[in-house]
């Protein structure tokens, strides 16, 4: 089973090279597709996906591994979400942000879980929220979220999103059916989706943590909230 991962940048070099690591750290019995798309990073982005890229090339992450990338200026956020996703060729395909991270093992059970329910066209795990050191913080709304995760409906996902977009996979024909990324949204795009995956399939639970969240005050999420 083949999994294509996107990952969409802009000068987020601080990050990056850990999210890239994460990705291609990922073990199991599965194909790994990993796709970056870069909105024309002036910072030293582009050095980093290309060292990367060089690397696979080269067999250093084995050979069940394909990476593409491209750099261009973008509409933003969602633009290069969509712009990976139609480059994608994977089963299974998630989206993860240039400053998150897949925890170790992360892929292969989601790879394990999609195997053994065919029913299942996505799905979504725990995610911890790290800070820029990578040090865990705000247990108290991953604890919430958890609670959220385990009573899910599509009627309480209107009102309060407690899918974390880090932890979450589907499979690709999903988007055929219900559409992309709304590039209109830039904040909430990821809770559009899962509303219109939702109205159409469950959502099943992983009940352990695939990825890692990180809220800082140089991200997206962290700068649009008032300290």
């Amino acid at each position: 089973m083949k999994t294509s991962i996107i990952t969409t940048n802009y000068n987020t070099d601080k990050y990056l090279e850990e999210t890239i690591k994460s990705v291609l750290n990922q073990k199991g019995d599965f194909e790994l597709e990993y796709i970056i798309t870069d909105g024309a990073s002036t910072d030293n982005s582009l050095n980093i996906i290309e060292r990367y890229n060089q690397e696979v090339k080269d067999g250093k992450w084995g050979n069940n591994v394909t990476y593409k990338y491209i750099s261009e200026k973008d509409k933003g956020q969602s633009d290069g979400i969509n712009k990976g996703l139609k480059m994608a060729t994977g089963d299974i395909v998630a989206f993860l942000n240039a400053d998150d991270v897949y925890t170790e093992g992360a892929l292969d059970k989601v790879v394990t879980y999609f195997k053994e329910n065919p029913d299942c066209m996505w799905l979504t795990g725990y995610c911890k929220i790290i800070d820029e050191n990578g040090n865990q913080i705000k247990k108290y709304i991953t604890k919430y979220k958890n609670k959220k995760l385990r009573n899910f409906s599509f009627e309480q996902l209107l009102v309060e999103d407690c899918i974390s977009q880090p932890s979450t996979f589907w499979r690709r024909e999903l988007l055929e059916e219900v559409g992309y990324i709304d590039e209109t949204l830039h904040f909430s795009m990821d809770q559009d989706l899962w509303a219109r995956f939702a109205k159409k399939y469950r959502l099943h639970l992983i009940k352990d943590y695939l990825a890692e969240f990180r809220f800082t005050s140089d991200t997206k999420t962290g700068s649009s909230v008032n300290n």
